[in-house]
């Protein structure tokens, strides 16, 4: 995205935290992004409550103790398109 720092573009956070099978998409921190309220991720593909909003596609890769996965997002009406690289590794059961 233009308007970005340079520094900004290719980000690497790192967070530790407990997911389930079902949580999977909890992966792609952008959706918590607020100009992407109202967009769910709905088996490989975004789905905006408004289709202006964004369109996009996710794939996530599970193979024994790892998830990897790229969203990949056209802002609505914009020639702007960025992606999110996750990747996962298991460490260990839940709490319960």
């Amino acid at each position: 995205m233009p308007h970005l720092e340079e520094n900004l573009r290719y980000a690497t956070t790192r967070e530790r935290r407990c997911l389930r099978g079902d949580e999977l998409a909890s992966l792609f921190s952008m959706l918590q992004h607020p100009s992407l309220e109202g967009c769910t991720l709905a088996g490989d593909l975004l789905v905006c409550a408004s289709p202006q909003v964004a369109t996009g596609s996710v794939r996530l890769d599970e193979a024994p103790g790892r998830v990897t996965g790229v969203l990949e997002i056209k802002m609505g009406g914009k020639n702007m398109t960025f992606a999110q690289r996750i990747e996962a590794v298991r460490l260990g059961d839940c709490a319960p």
